[in-house]
């Protein structure tokens, strides 16, 4: 009786056995075929895309649907005293401001939705700005504890995309080193205030949409603007996008 107890229950554990192996193997298959971050985010991971098409200054990228921290709000103008204020509530999250108490990796780039002309007399201009959260954490994420941060998810994205080189402040790119900052986090909070020059910016969205030259291709009510930087890098890989017309 013992013998045929143990034959009966032994088949449903060797299904058990089989099918966490072959869970086992799809994951390490996944992790093998892991998205690869392009050379310019240097050591930080970064949203998963494919790039569709290539053009002369600029591509066509396909993005995967990501979650992301997320900060608004709506400014006068557009001007850089609010990203700063906005760039410290999202350093608060991934430095343990939220539910699990926990410390993140950060994560390229810093994404920045801009909305120009809402408002009274349309003067004034929605920015949101996102991290993303890392790929191991996008199913969970923790919850931020500031209410006014929170987590947001971008939809599948075609998006066109102008890069250029350099921080997008002049008074940055003059200067060769930065003594002192050892901690890279710690420097990118200090200096975040004089990191973008917004009429670069905008110069750079016109660029973009002057080289598509059809405006039926792209939203013209809202770009992004994106900035990647490496715990070594003195050079800035910054980006516009606007987004494409399906």
């Amino acid at each position: 009786m013992i013998e045929r107890c143990h034959l009966f229950t032994e088949k449903p554990f060797r299904k058990l056995r089989t099918m966490l192996g072959l869970a086992v193997f799809a994951s390490l298959c996944y992790l093998a075929s892991a998205h690869k971050p392009p050379p310019f985010v240097r050591d930080l991971d970064c949203p998963k895309y494919t790039v569709l098409q290539s053009f002369p200054g600029y591509e066509l990228r396909r993005y995967e649907m990501s979650q992301w921290v997320a900060t608004r709000d709506i400014v006068r103008g557009y001007g850089a005293r609010r990203n700063t204020k906005m760039l410290h509530k999202l350093f608060h999250y991934i430095f343990e401001k939220n539910t699990l108490g926990m410390e993140m990796p950060m994560i390229g780039p810093w994404l920045m939705t801009v909305i120009p002309g809402v408002g009274r007399n349309n003067q004034q201009t929605v920015m949101e700005m996102h991290f993303m959260i890392p790929h191991n954490m996008q199913p969970f994420p923790p919850i931020p504890t500031d209410p006014t941060v929170y987590i947001t998810t971008l939809p599948p994205l075609d998006v066109y995309v102008k890069s250029f080189g350099g921080f997008t402040n002049r008074r940055m790119n003059r200067r060769k080193s930065f003594p002192g900052f050892t901690n890279f986090r710690m420097y990118l909070i200090k200096s975040s205030g004089v990191f973008t020059n917004h009429k670069m910016n905008l110069k750079k969205v016109k660029e973009l949409m002057n080289q598509i030259n059809n405006r039926n291709l792209y939203h013209g009510d809202h770009f992004y603007t994106a900035g990647y930087e490496g715990s070594s890098c003195m050079n800035r890989h910054n980006e516009v996008w606007l987004v494409a017309k399906n």
